[in-house]
């Protein structure tokens, strides 16, 4: 029989103690990453460094400087290493100890009752939506703080645009707000707005929540509505037995006494 080497000597640790030292990787034993102020231990393959920093199996995609994936895979998760989805004509990669992408249920779910999504980064139970992950730091805000900021995007968390003299948030994986151009444009020829929501069009070209009332196509007005403002969507007066749309920054009609 081999050697076996002694378990790691950090309280509650199961793993293997590295050569000549009486630690695992994780908690200091072995070889550490020679990049000036990193702690992290040398990846195999001879490399004097972390994955982080260029050590290990390299991705075999050309023009790729990503880590190849563990399990033998010769590929970074981008590239197809690593387990995949099992959900049919699905080709993202697999969650943790799962069989699915987050999309199709792998990975932690949030913990709140009926919900289904994914539970936020960073070690928490429940997603976004339900208060997991980071927060924004603004007090008396509970929404939660955007990409790596301390704050969420209202007040002034995530990347901002980048046209100058704004400052809206960027819309995701692009460098301006949907004004600027950011985001997903309405495949309508020859528009150049932002689509709607999940669809492929703005509103003008049928993007977007559409109006209930049969008959009609107009869009349905903001506010979570499900009717256009002709058909009773959007904010309506308080004034008893007034059905008119209230005015900007109001909560009546222009018509009504405040």
């Amino acid at each position: 029989m081999g050697y076996k080497r002694p378990p790691c000597e950090e309280e509650g640790c199961c793993k293997q103690a590295q050569a000549s030292t009486g630690y695992c990787k994780r908690h200091g034993g072995g070889r550490r990453c020679q990049t000036e102020g990193c702690l992290k231990a040398v990846q195999d393959g001879g490399t004097p460094h972390c994955r982080a920093h260029g050590g290990g199996r390299r991705c075999q995609e050309e023009g790729c400087t990503k880590a190849a994936v563990s399990g033998g895979t010769s590929h970074c998760v981008a590239h197809g290493g690593g387990k995949r989805c099992q959900t049919e004509g699905c080709t993202k990669s697999a969650i943790a100890d799962t069989c699915h992408c987050r999309a199709h249920g792998g990975g932690r779910r949030c913990q709140q009752v009926g919900c289904t999504k994914s539970a936020a980064s960073g070690g928490t139970s429940h997603c976004l939506a339900h208060g997991g992950g980071k927060r924004c730091q603004t007090e008396g805000c509970t929404k939660a703080a955007a990409d790596d900021t301390h704050h969420c995007r209202a007040h002034g968390g995530g990347r901002r645009c980048q046209e100058e003299g704004c400052l809206k948030s960027a819309r995701p994986g692009t460098s301006h707000c949907r004004a600027h151009g950011g985001g997903r444009r309405c495949q309508q020829e020859g528009c150049t707005k932002g689509a709607e929501g999940s669809t492929s069009y703005c509103k003008t070209h049928g993007g977007g929540r559409r109006c209930q009332q049969e008959g009609c196509t107009k869009a349905a007005a903001s506010g979570g509505t499900l009717h256009c403002m002709a058909h009773g969507g959007g904010k309506r007066c308080r004034e008893d037995d007034c059905f008119e749309l209230v005015a900007r920054a109001s909560q009546y009609c222009r018509r009504c006494p405040q």
